[in-house]
């Protein structure tokens, strides 16, 4: 069936002004493009957590970048079956150690991606004074950390692609906030039409560290509106 989609389109009219002056050139686009995110996001929090409050106990939740797990732990008290991945070591323990009561709770030390390997992961130098929040901003694709005296790590890299389609039933929600590596799978997930009609998407996307992303996300967020099913939001986080 199709999908309310009002809160990942401009209905109002200064959305709509914002929305075609987004497409200028240059700084007034810029500018525009991010003011009207910032209205669409208190759409898109308010829609998660509705989806959330819906979730069954039958349903499989994929939380993408999980951190230490606050969404993971939401997820998993409505019942869920969840896999959390994590792939900065120190913050993976910290995962590991919450939900190892929990059997509905899969926590898996990798980054996600396209392809299965390894990646290096880069986490600002920030995170030996403050790891919790540092730690939330390790990318293995932004340039943005990268400095002579940021963390590196050898990380697992999991197809998730593949991890999906070998799931027992289809995902009822994906969250992502994964620091930019979000648009390659959401690409994919354009192109081939891999996404099950009953799976939601909300995804954090990070064409405010990258400014050279930002056409590519504009494409995806056509796509999502433009789509009668699924339902993806890319103005979450």
């Amino acid at each position: 069936m199709p999908q309310d989609k009002n809160d990942i389109s401009p209905t109002t009219f200064a959305e709509r002004a914002l929305y075609r002056l987004s497409d200028l050139p240059g700084e007034i686009g810029y500018v525009a493009f991010r003011k009207l995110k910032r209205r669409l996001q208190a759409k898109a929090e308010l829609r998660f957590q509705r989806e959330v409050n819906s979730l069954l106990e039958s349903d499989l939740v994929l939380d993408l970048g999980a951190n230490v797990g606050d969404l993971t732990e939401l997820f998993a008290l409505k019942g869920c079956e969840v896999h959390a991945f994590e792939p900065e070591p120190e913050t993976f323990k910290l995962l590991k150690q919450r939900f190892e009561t929990y059997a509905n709770v899969h926590v898996h030390n990798a980054a996600v991606g396209v392809q299965d390997g390894e990646a290096e992961l880069v986490v600002p130098s920030s995170f030996r004074e403050n790891p919790r929040s540092a730690s939330k901003a390790s990318s293995i694709t932004l340039d943005r950390y990268k400095s002579p005296d940021a963390i590196k790590h050898n990380v697992r890299v999991v197809n998730i692609i593949d991890f999906i389609f070998k799931c027992p039933r289809p995902p009822r929600l994906i969250k992502f906030d994964i620091e930019g590596a979000e648009l390659d799978i959401l690409e994919k997930f354009q192109m081939e039409n891999l996404l099950s009609r009953e799976t939601m998407v909300f995804v954090e996307t990070h064409e405010r560290l990258e400014r050279k992303q930002l056409s590519r996300v504009k494409v995806l967020q056509e796509w999502a509106r433009n789509q009668a099913v699924p339902y993806v939001n890319l103005f979450w986080g």
